[in-house]
């Protein structure tokens, strides 16, 4: 085993700004989720440390209205080098359609000490209404059919 290889800092892992849900990976943080839209949780991490940070993993965790609360990690096997950055996402798929509200966090781990975390990014409260013909979100004016694995509750 050389030096390099030996040499490794979780403890410069940051999650820089807000967890976040995106419907496309990422690109686009959505503030107001919808019911019947996939989604997907995110957070950039960055490794602001001299040394590359070894294999770490971000824990996201879906609570509030989510009984029982939900837990989705993302691993990054290979580390991060010093300055370098990732953006970490988790596919979660639908809210359900129904009015709940939910509490988002993401906290960097390492994998070496997977019980405590590194960091924390900001939370995400996020209120699912669920899909009536007042919503506004949409321009057109005409309202989505729910995908299949929404309507698993009762119509109105």
């Amino acid at each position: 085993m050389t030096d390099s290889d030996a040499k490794t800092d979780p403890s410069k892992l940051v999650a820089t700004d807000t967890v976040f849900v995106s419907p496309d990976g990422g690109v686009t943080d959505e503030a107001f989720p919808k019911q019947g839209v996939e989604y997907d949780f995110c957070v950039d991490v960055v490794n602001s440390g001299e040394l590359s940070s070894g294999p770490f993993f971000v824990r996201f965790n879906l609570s509030g209205d989510q009984d029982p609360a939900l837990d989705l990690d993302f691993a990054q096997d290979d580390g991060l080098d010093a300055n370098a950055s990732v953006k970490a996402v988790v596919h979660f798929g639908t809210f359900p359609n129904k009015f709940a509200t939910y509490h988002l966090t993401a906290c960097v781990y390492s994998s070496s000490a997977p019980e405590k975390p590194i960091h924390c990014a900001g939370s995400f409260d996020i209120t699912v209404n669920s899909e009536s013909a007042g919503d506004s979100g949409s321009t057109g004016g005409n309202s989505d059919p729910p995908s299949p694995d929404a309507t698993n509750g009762s119509a109105d």
